[in-house]
């Protein structure tokens, strides 16, 4: 360990003290999400992309939702997955 990533320890273990419950939590989920961020790119980036998705399908209308369904009716049998 670098004496950098020593002093960062250091700093955030002083910070993190007296600090209430809730705000742990937080701080826990943080640290979480730079873990797979960093030691899990591809994993993260797959997440980021889902969420923006799903975010992107609760923002359509009704009537463009009902839309987009119809459109894929029957779909995987007129279009079979053949791997090639």
């Amino acid at each position: 360990m670098t004496r950098t990533e020593q002093t960062y320890q250091q700093l955030i273990f002083a910070g993190i003290q007296t600090l209430p419950p809730d705000a742990l939590a937080e701080i826990v989920d943080f640290v979480y999400f730079i873990r797979k961020k960093f030691l899990q790119p591809q994993c993260f980036e797959d997440e980021r992309y889902e969420t923006l998705l799903q975010t992107e399908l609760h923002s359509l209308s009704h009537a463009e939702q009902a839309h987009l369904e119809q459109e894929f009716v029957d779909y995987e049998r007129l279009y079979p997955y053949a791997p090639t």
